[in-house]
Order: structure tokens, then sequence, then C-alpha cells
């Protein structure tokens, strides 16, 4: 609602996840490339940038309704909970459900497979990209890689928590801005020269299949 009450809410977060995502494309969108190998674009676009999608939708529909109805109508305090600690959020709402201990042990499984799995493609895309695009980067590489990561996200955390851990990422986002604009150039520039081979690489195809 903040739009109707001058508030600004919508806009920072709308920017900052712009900025957010912008941080993470480097590794993520070199990860995801690697394990869609010999997916065509439709099947790529379609598990990637539309499925996940959706069951985010799904996630936050299900979980964040469900909050704010026990706030609304059942007088609890997760909005209060929330704002003193975000991190609380999908816990105290937990709180007014049932089998409230199974569903905080799936969900902090869900975490650490989330982190565990984020980790891990980063450490493997920074270690390609330090042993000159080798698609098997040395396992000390992605050790070292992996060290450094934790340490950079543990002293930010120590020193600022998450918001100077937030803050490192919106930086260097900002010169990762300017390379997506080449990259989406190179992109349409790429599919564009494949257009007139279109049809001949269709009839191979059906040759092939007859």
């Amino acid at each position: 609602m903040t739009p109707y009450t001058g508030g600004t809410w919508v806009q920072d977060w709308t920017i900052f996840y712009w900025a957010w995502v912008t941080a993470w494309s480097p590794f993520v969108g070199a990860f995801v490339a690697r394990v869609s190998r010999g997916r065509t674009i439709r099947e790529f676009v379609m598990g990637v940038l539309i499925i996940p999608p959706l069951i985010a939708l799904v996630w936050i529909a299900v979980f964040g309704g469900t909050a704010l109805n026990f706030d609304l109508f059942n007088g609890t305090q997760i909005a209060e909970a929330v704002n003193n600690d975000v991190t609380t959020a999908l816990f105290v709402t937990f709180n007014e459900l049932p089998f409230t201990f199974l569903l905080s042990v799936l969900s902090i499984l869900l975490i650490f497979t989330f982190l565990i799995t984020s980790a891990d493609s980063a450490t493997y895309i920074l270690g390609s990209m330090t042993s000159n695009g080798s698609l098997n980067p040395p396992l000390m590489v992605k050790v070292i890689w992996g060290f450094l990561i934790s340490a950079i996200a543990a002293v930010l955390l120590l020193n600022g928590g998450l918001q100077s851990l937030q803050t490192a990422s919106l930086v260097a986002a900002l010169p990762f801005t300017v390379l997506l604009l080449f990259i989406s150039a190179s992109l349409f520039k790429a599919l564009k020269s494949e257009v007139p081979h279109a049809p001949s690489l269709k009839k191979d195809i059906r040759l092939t299949k007859e």
C-alpha cells in the first residue's frame, strides 16, 4: 500500500533486487548455462525464467497470506516480529501452524540445501574463471574460493550484519550492469545470425527423423 501513502518501499526494494540479481549474475548465469547444455532456448526459458518464479509466487502467496491472515483476524504479532528481525518471519509463522517442529526442520533443510548449492555453483564457476575457462577446475582452486567467500561473508556479517553484506553485494553489482548490456547485445546478435539457417536446420532434423 506504500504507493498510496507516500512511502518508497516498493521503489527501494525493486532497485535493491535488480542490483541483487545483477551481483549474482556472473557465476549463476554461467552455472545455469553449464547445466543447460543441450537444451533448447524454449526449455531454458521454461526451466529457469518461468517455472521457478511461479513456484516462488505460490510460496509467497501461501505463507505470506497465512501470516497476514493470522495478524488481521487472530491478533498475532508476526508483523512486529518481522520488524524486529526479518529472518524470524517464517519460523514465527510456523508457531501458529500445526506440526511446527516438523515444518521448521524441513525449512532449515531447504535453507541449507539452498546455501550449499549456491556455494557449490559459486566456487565451481569462480574456479572455472580462474582456470582459463576449464570445465573441470582443480579441487584446490574451488576450496580456496570457498574459503574466501565464507571468510568475506563472515567478516561482513560480524561487522555490519546482514545490511553490510547486502550493501557489499549492491556495490559489486554496478560494474556488471554495464557488462550485462554488452552480453545482451551479443546474445541478440548471435540469435539474429541463426535466423537465416533456421529453415535448413529444421529440414535436416526432419530428414533425420524420417
